[in-house]
């Protein structure tokens, strides 16, 4: 018998203390997950989407006679446009502009032409036969003051009066001569400015039926340089078939120098005074998933542009980006991590495992042995992960995911100040 319960009483102590432990721990809510709090690299980081654009780049623009103001065209329509991505040569074939407008602009400017040459020609035959008149009348005009004076010199022999009549006919006479030469100099100075007028439209027009037929031409848009064919974006959206440009408007692509690659990423405002020229960058690209590539900040715009449909602007900002031997194109879109501090050796914890109430801004359910205690705790920073822990804690101590069951009779601990 005795024998019996020395076999026992160890398997009584072993339930025993099973018992106990499942006791303690379920009145102080131990059965909720814990996790350690761990030392390592902590960083806290704004991330953005982006793209892979090239600072350096040819632009390839609308025809430069588009933008004489001359021609009076507002925007035309892009009918054709080589695939994105295409390696062209100079001077081969990128786009075409729809010829529609520019064509009814020349049978207008032909049109125009014809009734200038017929109005210059009407107004040299008007100017010719009105001159002629005038000239006729100048004449007749002289001959009568001749005749006059013939009159003055025979009535010599006349009464005073017949003498102050001959020469008051002459003064009317002479008066009258002069006014016709001094009408014939307006008359001929009238009609000489306009033929100069009609002239001058008939040379302009010449001129603008030129640049449009240089312009039906040109509306077949070619490389300026050998590169590859980036389209252009107008408010963050590719232009294609369809898209109008004009002189205010002249961008149609773009050939980027592949050596000038940098990730564009658009920052909101409210990240945008953390970020500082050189911070380091993690860009990760889609179109290389499992690879991390290097980056910096280099340039931060000064103003803000609006973004539609939201009430926050945003602030362009360029990311150097080191290819690794990797053959990165405009386009690619990329995600990027702006490093705003970086700790080597921080201590850190899950944010689900910090906690805040009236007692304490910061705390933790700290487990001590078979209890739990409230650890108040300070924070040094927090990312979308981890809190960074400043004191209350040390490394490897055990901390609740959850809030115990029962918190009744949990001890509070405040931080020494």
């Amino acid at each position: 018998m005795k024998n019996k319960w020395q076999l026992l009483l160890p398997l009584l102590l072993v339930v025993v203390t099973l018992l106990a432990y499942w006791f303690f721990t379920r009145d102080s809510g131990t059965e909720t997950e814990s996790v350690r709090v761990t030392k390592g690299l902590f960083e806290i980081t704004v991330t953005a989407t982006g793209e892979i654009e090239a600072l350096e780049s040819t632009r390839i623009m609308i025809p430069d006679v588009l933008t004489d103001r001359s021609v009076r065209i507002r925007q035309l329509t892009i009918t054709d446009l080589v695939k994105e991505g295409t390696v062209v040569e100079k001077g081969d074939y990128v786009a075409l502009l729809d010829p529609a407008e520019v064509e009814d602009r020349i049978r207008q400017s032909m049109d125009n032409l014809e009734r200038l040459r017929t109005n210059l020609e009407n107004a040299l035959i008007d100017s010719s036969l009105v001159l002629s008149d005038s000239r006729d009348q100048i004449r007749v005009a002289q001959d009568n003051v001749y005749d006059q004076e013939i009159k003055v010199e025979q009535s010599k022999f006349e009464s005073k009066a017949q003498q102050r009549q001959a020469q008051i006919s002459l003064d009317k006479a002479v008066r009258n001569y002069e006014q016709k030469k001094r009408n014939y100099i307006q008359t001929r100075r009238k009609h000489l400015l306009n033929i100069q007028r009609i002239s001058d439209l008939l040379k302009q027009e010449e001129e603008k039926y030129e640049v449009l037929e240089q312009l039906k031409i040109d509306l077949r848009i070619t490389a300026p340089s050998a590169g590859l064919v980036v389209y252009a974006r107008r408010n963050n959206q590719k232009i294609k078939v369809g898209s109008s440009v004009s002189r205010w408007d002249p961008l149609i692509a773009t050939l980027p120098d592949l050596s000038t690659l940098q990730s564009v990423v658009q920052i909101k405002e409210i990240d945008i005074t953390k970020i500082k020229p050189q911070l380091d960058v993690r860009v990760k690209i889609d179109a290389f998933p499992n690879q991390e590539f290097k980056g910096k900040v280099v340039r931060i715009a000064n103003v803000g542009q609006e973004v539609s449909g939201e009430f926050f602007n945003t602030f362009k900002v360029d990311i150097e980006v080191d290819p690794n031997d990797k053959l990165l194109l405009p386009g690619m879109t990329s995600t990027n991590r702006i490093v705003i501090e970086s700790t080597p050796e921080a201590l850190m914890l899950p944010r689900m495992a910090v906690f805040s109430d009236e007692e304490f801004d910061f705390f933790v359910y700290k487990q001590e042995g078979l209890s739990v205690v409230k650890q108040e705790i300070s924070v040094d920073g927090e990312n979308d992960s981890f809190f960074k822990i400043g004191a209350g804690l040390a490394e490897k101590d055990r901390v609740m995911l959850q809030p115990p069951s029962k918190k009744k009779g949990i001890r509070s601990v405040a931080l020494i100040e």
